[in-house]
Protein backbone atom coordinates (compact mmCIF):
# COMPACT_ATOMS: atom_id res chain seq x y z
CA UNK A 1 0.00 0.00 0.00
CA UNK A 2 1.20 3.71 -1.00
CA UNK A 3 2.27 6.12 1.65
CA UNK A 4 -1.00 7.76 0.28
CA UNK A 5 -3.24 5.13 0.25
CA UNK A 6 -2.58 3.84 3.92
CA UNK A 7 -3.55 7.95 4.98
CA UNK A 8 -6.88 8.19 3.21
CA UNK A 9 -7.59 4.90 5.17
CA UNK A 10 -6.80 6.12 7.91
CA UNK A 11 -9.03 8.84 7.47
CA UNK A 12 -11.45 7.12 6.27
CA UNK A 13 -11.56 4.84 9.64
CA UNK A 14 -11.60 8.73 11.75
CA UNK A 15 -14.44 9.43 9.72
CA UNK A 16 -16.32 6.15 10.12
CA UNK A 17 -15.86 5.99 13.87
CA UNK A 18 -16.90 9.61 13.90
CA UNK A 19 -19.89 8.88 12.04
CA UNK A 20 -20.55 6.05 14.21
CA UNK A 21 -20.11 8.01 17.74
CA UNK A 22 -22.52 11.19 15.48
CA UNK A 23 -25.68 10.22 17.73
CA UNK A 24 -28.93 12.13 16.08
CA UNK A 25 -29.53 14.67 13.00
CA UNK A 26 -30.67 18.07 14.14
CA UNK A 27 -30.30 19.53 10.77
CA UNK A 28 -29.32 18.65 7.32
CA UNK A 29 -28.85 21.13 4.20
CA UNK A 30 -28.36 20.01 0.52
CA UNK A 31 -28.21 22.29 -2.05
CA UNK A 32 -26.83 21.35 -6.18
CA UNK A 33 -27.44 23.07 -9.54
CA UNK A 34 -25.65 24.33 -12.40
CA UNK A 35 -26.51 27.62 -14.59
CA UNK A 36 -28.45 25.73 -16.75
CA UNK A 37 -30.79 24.15 -14.02
CA UNK A 38 -30.68 26.23 -11.26
CA UNK A 39 -30.50 25.86 -8.01
CA UNK A 40 -32.39 23.43 -5.72
CA UNK A 41 -32.15 22.89 -1.91
CA UNK A 42 -33.58 21.40 0.82
CA UNK A 43 -33.26 22.25 4.28
CA UNK A 44 -34.44 19.89 7.13
CA UNK A 45 -34.59 21.64 11.03
CA UNK A 46 -35.58 20.32 14.20
CA UNK A 47 -38.53 21.81 15.16
CA UNK A 48 -40.09 20.69 18.70
CA UNK A 49 -41.61 17.07 17.54
CA UNK A 50 -41.40 16.88 14.58
CA UNK A 51 -39.15 18.35 11.77
CA UNK A 52 -40.03 21.48 8.95
CA UNK A 53 -38.49 20.84 5.49
CA UNK A 54 -37.91 23.77 3.08
CA UNK A 55 -37.48 23.31 -0.50
CA UNK A 56 -37.01 25.74 -2.86
CA UNK A 57 -35.69 25.43 -6.47
CA UNK A 58 -34.51 28.90 -8.07
CA UNK A 59 -34.05 29.18 -12.10
CA UNK A 60 -31.03 31.53 -12.40
CA UNK A 61 -31.50 32.60 -16.31
CA UNK A 62 -35.16 34.25 -14.93
CA UNK A 63 -35.06 34.38 -11.17
CA UNK A 64 -38.16 32.27 -10.66
CA UNK A 65 -38.63 30.73 -7.67
CA UNK A 66 -40.51 27.74 -6.12
CA UNK A 67 -40.43 27.48 -2.31
CA UNK A 68 -42.48 25.46 -0.06
CA UNK A 69 -42.17 24.86 3.43
CA UNK A 70 -43.67 21.64 5.55
CA UNK A 71 -44.00 19.30 8.70
CA UNK A 72 -42.51 16.09 8.66
CA UNK A 73 -42.16 13.02 11.06
CA UNK A 74 -39.29 12.98 13.19
CA UNK A 75 -38.55 9.66 11.75
CA UNK A 76 -37.59 10.88 8.50
CA UNK A 77 -34.32 12.37 10.31
CA UNK A 78 -33.14 8.62 11.04
CA UNK A 79 -33.57 7.57 7.63
CA UNK A 80 -31.87 10.05 6.34
CA UNK A 81 -29.04 9.45 8.21
CA UNK A 82 -29.17 5.83 7.16
CA UNK A 83 -28.81 6.97 3.97
CA UNK A 84 -25.79 9.47 5.14
CA UNK A 85 -24.54 5.91 6.82
CA UNK A 86 -25.15 3.55 3.70
CA UNK A 87 -24.16 5.96 1.07
CA UNK A 88 -21.00 6.74 3.32
CA UNK A 89 -21.57 10.21 2.69
CA UNK A 90 -19.93 10.55 5.93
CA UNK A 91 -17.02 10.41 4.06
CA UNK A 92 -17.18 13.43 1.83
CA UNK A 93 -16.92 15.57 5.28
CA UNK A 94 -14.38 18.31 4.19
CA UNK A 95 -14.40 18.33 1.06
CA UNK A 96 -13.90 21.64 -0.11
CA UNK A 97 -12.81 21.87 -3.66
CA UNK A 98 -13.66 23.88 -7.10
CA UNK A 99 -12.21 24.70 -10.53
CA UNK A 100 -12.46 28.18 -11.47
CA UNK A 101 -11.61 27.78 -15.16
CA UNK A 102 -14.80 26.46 -16.15
CA UNK A 103 -17.84 28.77 -14.77
CA UNK A 104 -20.75 26.93 -15.81
CA UNK A 105 -20.13 23.62 -13.66
CA UNK A 106 -22.56 21.78 -11.43
CA UNK A 107 -22.04 23.05 -7.63
CA UNK A 108 -23.03 21.13 -4.11
CA UNK A 109 -23.03 21.89 -0.81
CA UNK A 110 -24.27 19.92 1.73
CA UNK A 111 -24.34 20.48 5.79
CA UNK A 112 -25.67 17.97 8.44
CA UNK A 113 -25.73 18.26 12.30
CA UNK A 114 -25.68 15.51 14.74
CA UNK A 115 -25.63 15.92 18.42
CA UNK A 116 -21.33 15.15 18.18
CA UNK A 117 -20.63 15.95 14.56
CA UNK A 118 -20.69 18.03 11.72
CA UNK A 119 -20.24 17.39 7.98
CA UNK A 120 -19.41 19.80 5.93
CA UNK A 121 -18.83 19.00 2.31
CA UNK A 122 -19.07 21.39 -1.12
CA UNK A 123 -17.71 21.53 -4.51
CA UNK A 124 -17.82 23.69 -8.07
CA UNK A 125 -17.56 21.31 -10.65
CA UNK A 126 -15.57 19.06 -8.20
CA UNK A 127 -17.07 16.09 -6.36
CA UNK A 128 -15.63 13.67 -4.20
CA UNK A 129 -15.82 10.04 -5.02
CA UNK A 130 -19.01 7.95 -4.79
CA UNK A 131 -21.01 11.81 -5.68
CA UNK A 132 -22.76 11.05 -8.92
CA UNK A 133 -24.59 7.87 -7.23
CA UNK A 134 -25.38 9.14 -3.81
CA UNK A 135 -26.65 12.84 -5.18
CA UNK A 136 -29.21 10.63 -7.22
CA UNK A 137 -30.26 8.91 -3.66
CA UNK A 138 -30.64 11.91 -1.90
CA UNK A 139 -32.13 13.75 -4.03
CA UNK A 140 -34.61 11.07 -4.55
CA UNK A 141 -35.25 10.77 -0.83
CA UNK A 142 -35.74 14.54 -0.51
CA UNK A 143 -38.48 15.19 -3.50
CA UNK A 144 -40.08 12.01 -2.24
CA UNK A 145 -40.55 13.75 1.37
CA UNK A 146 -41.64 16.66 -0.62
CA UNK A 147 -44.03 15.08 -2.69
CA UNK A 148 -45.40 12.85 0.68
CA UNK A 149 -45.68 15.81 3.06
CA UNK A 150 -46.68 18.98 1.08
CA UNK A 151 -50.09 19.68 1.54
CA UNK A 152 -51.53 22.90 -0.26
CA UNK A 153 -53.35 25.56 1.87
CA UNK A 154 -56.28 26.50 0.22
CA UNK A 155 -57.46 30.41 0.66
CA UNK A 156 -60.82 31.05 1.81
Amino acid sequence: MSIFGFFKKRSEEKKTRAFEASGMLRSFSYSYGSLKDGMTAFVIKEDSDELSLLYQKTSLSDGKEIRSEMRIPLSMAQKLKGIIRDGRIYLWNGFNKSNSVIVSGRCFSLSAVFDNLTLKAEGVVMTPPGYDENHVLLVNFLTGLVKRYYTEIEEC
